[in-house]
């Protein structure tokens, strides 16, 4: 099913995405049924066939409209004085703060990553999600790149892969681990200090300029929560969603 292409499909879709997140916040994303949106939404099957093909291209499609990678390019246009190092773990830290405050968004972002669950989505549902996937992977790399070009940190090729590789499984699983509730605190502890530590020994077991530091992270998370605070009309939508394949990593 294709995405919308005006104003007012974009509208109904979103519509229609708000209808499932709230069902899926109400009974589960196992037991919320794909059927159940026309009758919350009171739209016929085929306004819901218009722009879904299943509930696995409604899944996708809600964390699509959640991803971080729809935020940074907005968060960045807006605070133009980011310095290299403020860029190195802004999306890392970005993502630690939509999953504080929306849980689902981590739910969504586990189920919809998982092979056996994408695969069923349609074709064009699956090609958007592989560049989202992979855009957020550009948004930790391209970064580090750059402070090798501007010298702030001295690092070979391999090490910006290793280190990238390093900084995402970090973030997924901390994310995960921390949605769960499940791990006591002598196996896992869930606050923001901790993380910034584990942050910092990434980033500076390499040659950093200016080492990155806990202080720095802490300022950085301040400022990303004030911009979540005030842009509640541009995030968690169909309009962001699409706008994303029109913007640049480093461009608003």
């Amino acid at each position: 099913m294709r995405c919308p292409s005006n104003q007012l499909d974009a509208i109904r879709c979103n519509q229609l995405l708000d209808v499932a997140e709230t069902l899926i916040d109400e009974q589960g994303v196992v037991s919320f049924r794909f059927s159940q949106i026309t009758k919350k939404a009171g739209c016929s099957t085929n306004t819901l066939y218009k722009y879904f093909e299943s509930k696995e291209d409604v899944l996708i499609c809600l964390f699509l409209r959640n991803t971080t990678s729809s935020l940074i390019p907005i968060f960045i246009k807006e605070n133009p004085d980011l310095t290299i190092n403020e860029r190195a773990v802004l999306a890392v830290l970005f993502t630690f703060e939509v999953v504080k405050r929306s849980p689902i968004f981590n739910i969504l972002r586990v189920v919809s990553i998982n092979s056996m669950f994408w695969q069923l989505a349609s074709s064009e549902k699956i090609e958007i999600l592989r560049n989202r996937v992979n855009l957020f992977w550009s948004r930790i790399k391209r970064p580090l790149q750059d402070a090798v070009l501007n010298g702030d940190l001295q690092a070979t090729e391999l090490e910006i892969n290793d280190l990238s590789q390093a900084l995402y499984f970090f973030l997924a699983g901390a994310t995960s681990s921390y949605e769960s509730r499940l791990m006591e605190e002598q196996y896992f502890v869930a606050d923001d200090a901790t993380g910034y530590r584990h942050i910092s020994r990434l980033m500076n077991h390499y040659r950093w300029r200016e080492p990155i530091t806990l202080e720095m992270m802490q300022r950085m998370s301040i400022r990303i929560n004030s911009f979540l605070d005030n842009s509640k009309g541009k995030i968690r939508s169909c309009d962001t969603c699409l706008a994303i394949g029109k913007l640049s990593d480093y461009e608003g």
